[in-house]
């Protein structure tokens, strides 16, 4: 005899009830197929510790990085150089320093994913590889790529 299928029904969001039945038994997935990874997260605080830096000149801030370091991974979220200071090495040189202080915390890997229309060829250039596209990512035909690069 095979169990009736089961009803389907949406929640507000996760703290509905039920919710932390599914956590919890993706949780004890992960123990039981990734140990290791699993007691690095509840041995320190799994949010990641941020990592910003801004470039300036007399005039102000001209550029910036926002990023984040979790485990071994720097977590680039977002760099923009101010457009009238953009092809004079901020970024590059923004990008630098931000590598050599993940390296700094222990990271071996950046990760940084940016739209067609963004910097896909400025990252390349920087010695990152684009791991994954998402066609048409913004509905609007435009990709997003996501790209790695190895710190060590």
């Amino acid at each position: 005899m095979s169990s009736p299928s089961p009803t389907l029904r949406h929640a507000a969001d996760t703290a509905a009830p039920g919710c932390d039945f599914v956590r919890e038994w993706l949780r004890a997935h992960n123990w039981q197929a990734n140990a290791p990874y699993m007691e690095a997260l509840t041995a320190m605080d799994f949010s990641g510790q941020p990592l910003v830096i801004l470039a300036e000149t007399d005039a102000g801030v001209v550029g910036g990085l926002f990023a984040e370091t979790q485990l071994k991974w720097l977590r680039i979220s977002i760099m923009a150089v101010h457009p009238e200071q953009r092809g004079r090495g901020i970024g590059a040189a923004l990008l630098a320093a931000a590598e050599q202080e993940a390296r700094t915390r222990g990271c071996r890997h950046a990760h940084v994913d940016t739209m067609s229309y963004q910097a896909p060829h400025f990252y390349e250039a920087q010695g990152f590889e684009i791991v994954g596209e998402l066609k048409d990512w913004d509905s609007h035909g435009h990709a997003k790529y996501h790209l790695v690069k190895e710190l060590e």
